[in-house]
């Protein structure tokens, strides 16, 4: 008995489905596996916020941002102090990195207040660049893979504001 042409087809085709997805699984391991994480700074609309970035070996990455959450209670404090004009206070930055040259790319960074910015980098190593840009309200600066004292030289600090390395945990604060 002949099977009809639906059943012949149907099972080399989800075989080849299956070991399609396999490959693709395969590929975001590798990227992952080759992965760089670095140390993230940026003040976007006046808030700094400090994280990692994940560079991949495709020339694209991932930047997380959170605002300054010490410990202490001292630092920019940003995270419970609303903003001018009833906008909530930003507590999160996400985005996306691309690379368009050897030495250039865009992020595009969103945090949870609503914020969105497109920043043109620079890439001053395979790990360290910075990068500037606008929010609808204001300036925003990226760096990653520098130390905060080498971040203090590329971040766009708000005026009558100083940007300060901590002594205890790590990271920055802006005063």
């Amino acid at each position: 008995m002949k099977l009809p042409i639906a059943r012949r087809i149907a099972f080399p085709a989800s075989a080849v489905l299956m070991a399609l997805a396999g490959c693709a699984d395969l590929n975001d391991t590798g990227l992952a596996a080759l992965s760089y994480k670095v140390q993230a700074y940026a003040i976007v609309d006046e808030q700094l916020v400090q994280g990692d970035m994940v560079l991949f070996p495709d020339h694209t990455g991932t930047i997380t941002l959170r605002a300054d959450a010490s410990p202490s209670g001292a630092g920019a404090g940003v995270a419970s102090v609303p903003r001018a004009g009833g906008k909530p206070a930003m507590t999160s930055c996400v985005g996306r990195l691309r690379y368009t040259a050897t030495t250039a790319g865009t992020i595009d960074l969103r945090c949870n207040d609503g914020s969105i910015a497109d920043l043109r980098m620079a890439l001053i190593g395979d790990t360290r660049g910075y990068g500037y840009g606008h929010t609808a309200t204001g300036l925003a600066s990226v760096v990653f893979g520098f130390t905060p004292v080498e971040a203090r030289a590329h971040l766009t600090v708000p005026p009558g504001r100083q940007l300060l390395e901590r002594s205890e945990g790590g990271g920055m604060e802006l005063k």
